[in-house]
């Protein structure tokens, strides 16, 4: 199937155009509605807005997370909306926009949120992702429709006086998403304001609603900068210092920020803390890791940031038991806490470190 379809939205001719099977979460900015106008395009920038027909499922990896934050399984066949863009993921899929498009050119789906690309590399646990096959370019005033063009403008400012309390890992499925759903919960519960972000990553609704659905006032992720996904970026400070701009504004009692992946890895975390202004703003910091090993490390890549102002507890699936927990509090002086059983340990931990900041209120 090839598709040519050559009318622009501003157009005054005949509307011709393509209505997609699916509509991926990568897109949730974007006004895509009723028949899309498509044309070939031979240049590919990351965020571009592109047509696919599904074409192999991987039966292992096969749901497309739609605008509306759902799922849906694919069966091959669908017509999609997605999004060019890069993943670099240690337990799913890498890979890049290719160098330039052709029609009939075969593309993969790197991940649940509809990020397209050729795969350069596959968890052995997966296999090989979904193949796709390019059919066109969305069009928008006479061009390739890219998420830039729907994004929050980034804001070169001082970053607003309200206390973030940042969640990191040392890589994904560390847990960082249950520990913030834990937080947003317990502190609403309590009556406290708080606006939430998940600042690197790759394109996916499912943290930021989540992050909603637990009680954030306001919600905000690198998508709504019209990013893909922070793999191709040198740094994700102008992100980070933007998003805590936006959600400052309403004067929330603190500020939830979730970085995705690892600290290190290729999503441009590490970038962060060589931001003294932004770190500023942490009052404190959840360190969600899967093993005692990766705490040790994280620790000491921590101590050559240097001087750390902020305290840290940990969490994540290290912490699933009693002996982890036991080992790091003796061992290290750390406190630690269960994101399912230790929830009191972990807001006790951080309310102390937002006290001088509510105080002075």
């Amino acid at each position: 199937m090839q598709v040519k379809v050559l009318v622009d939205p501003t157009s005054t001719s005949k509307p011709e155009g393509v209505r997609p099977d699916l509509i991926a979460s990568v897109t949730s900015r974007v006004p895509l509605a009723g028949l899309l106008r498509v044309t070939e395009e031979k240049t590919a920038q990351h965020g571009d807005l592109v047509l696919v027909k599904v074409k192999k499922v991987n039966t292992d990896y096969s749901r497309l997370e739609t605008e509306e934050g759902e799922e849906e399984t694919l069966s091959g066949g669908e017509l999609i909306i997605g999004a060019l863009g890069s993943r670099k993921a240690l337990h799913g899929f890498s890979g890049d926009p290719p160098s330039e498009l052709k029609p009939g050119m075969e593309l993969h789906l790197l991940n649940r949120g509809g990020v397209i690309g050729e795969c350069t590399s596959f968890h052995r646990d997966l296999g090989w992702p979904t193949q796709l096959e390019y059919l066109g370019t969305v069009s928008w005033n006479g061009r390739a429709a890219n998420l830039r063009d729907f994004a929050l403008a980034l804001v070169d400012k001082p970053v607003l006086e309200v206390p973030v309390v940042m969640v990191v890992g040392t890589c994904m499925n560390a847990g960082k998403t249950a520990v913030c759903r834990q937080l947003l919960r317990l502190f609403t519960d309590k009556g406290f304001s708080i606006n939430a972000g998940k600042v690197a990553g790759v394109g996916c609704l499912r943290d930021p609603l989540a992050m909603k659905k637990n009680g954030a006032q306001q919600i905000l992720s690198f998508q709504d900068f019209g990013i893909p996904s922070t793999a191709h970026l040198e740094t994700v400070v102008p992100i980070a210092r933007s998003m805590v701009h936006y959600l400052s504004e309403s004067r929330p009692d603190f500020i939830v920020l979730e970085m995705g992946d690892g600290v290190l890895g290729g999503y441009q975390v590490a970038s962060l803390f060589e931001d003294e202004q932004f770190m500023s703003c942490c009052v404190s910091m959840i360190v969600c890791a899967n093993d005692l090993m990766g705490v040790w490390g994280a620790m000491e890549w921590l101590s050559k940031q240097g001087p750390r102002k902020y305290p840290v507890l940990i969490s994540g699936p290290v912490t699933d038991s009693g002996e982890g927990i036991r080992y790091i509090e003796e061992n290290w002086d750390l406190p630690a806490g269960n994101s399912r059983e230790g929830t009191g340990k972990i807001c006790t931990f951080v309310l102390e470190t937002l006290m001088p900041w509510l105080k002075s209120e």
